[in-house]
């Protein structure tokens, strides 16, 4: 039980960080008048930026996935024991291990509940973006993906749960790829 909440604790940690690196990647910058015969240029230059902004954040995320799904396989198949033997046990788990047991759900479960949001803020991203919603048509879904991740470990189904998780990642590796190449 003390390794499942180590191994937890490393997963909300690393989610956090790839949250903070996100929060990190803006860039300030100064409005300034543009001359008469730049704006074209300027405007080709502010579409390949926000694309290759855009194109970052994703492949970010998909960095924060592919080591948290490393670090998921083993936790879940630690829990889901767990869990099989209090229920063969009849009940009788310590009331410890029930809590520890609960308190290492409830971390999954804001874990997942953090990608469906961050699923979410880059669908929004590419659907209010004129330069970005010609990717929109292949990102769409990752956010309803990324619920029934945390539905499925909400409810116990961690195998599933990680399945869901795959397919996001699956499905952000397809945007960026199409970014790359148009």
């Amino acid at each position: 039980m003390k390794r499942i909440s180590m191994i937890t604790l490393a997963c909300l940690l690393a989610l956090s960080a790839a949250t903070v690196s996100l929060a990190q990647t803006r860039r300030r910058t100064t409005a300034r008048k543009p001359r008469a015969g730049a704006t074209t240029a300027q405007s080709a230059e502010t579409t390949a930026s926000t694309a290759r902004t855009a194109a970052t954040r994703v492949a970010e995320q998909i960095k924060s996935l592919g080591k948290f799904l490393y670090l998921y396989g083993p936790i879940s198949k630690e829990l889901a024991a767990s869990e099989a033997g209090a229920g063969n046990s009849g009940g009788q788990a310590s009331p410890a291990a029930t809590e520890t047991m609960q308190r290492n759900r409830a971390k999954l479960r804001e874990v997942f509940e953090g990608y469906r949001q961050q699923m979410d803020e880059l669908e929004t991203l590419f659907s209010s973006n004129q330069e970005l919603r010609k990717y929109y048509p292949r990102l769409l879904g990752v956010a309803a993906s990324a619920a029934q991740a945390e539905n499925a470990v909400a409810s116990g189904r961690y195998d599933e749960g990680g399945r869901a998780l795959i397919d996001v990642m699956n499905r952000l590796t397809d945007v960026l790829l199409e970014m790359r190449s148009g």
